[in-house]
């Protein structure tokens, strides 16, 4: 699990990111990324809705890859990120997902 100062912390934060950010699409996920305007540690949030897989622990798995991946990464500060997981992603190894994050992280500048 993410440290709670990475986390976006509510509902009206992860609409405010969906509103105001920039939809990213990939394979496994897409990326909603907002700058911050605030000067603090990047914070993600996770959308894996019940029409992903209808078991929670599938569903939690799926949290727990993205988070763990994150947290091996070196992140820039100053962005909101919202997941919003597709179906393929629960039959996917957890090397896929790291490969897909990398990419769109690049893409979108997140990372160096």
């Amino acid at each position: 699990m993410l440290p709670k100062k990475y986390r976006l912390p509510l509902r009206t934060e992860l609409k405010r990111v969906k509103k105001e950010g920039r939809l990213i699409q990939g394979k496994l996920f897409s990326l909603q990324v907002s700058k911050s305007s605030k000067s603090q540690p990047t914070r993600f949030g996770f959308i894996i809705s019940s029409k992903i897989h209808k078991k929670a622990v599938k569903r939690n798995r799926v949290k727990r890859l993205l988070s763990e991946t994150i947290m091996t990464l070196k992140i820039k500060p100053s962005f909101d990120v919202v997941f919003l997981a597709k179906k393929k992603i629960i039959n996917v190894d957890d090397q896929e997902i790291r490969a897909e994050i990398k990419k769109l992280f690049l893409k979108v500048g997140v990372i160096e």
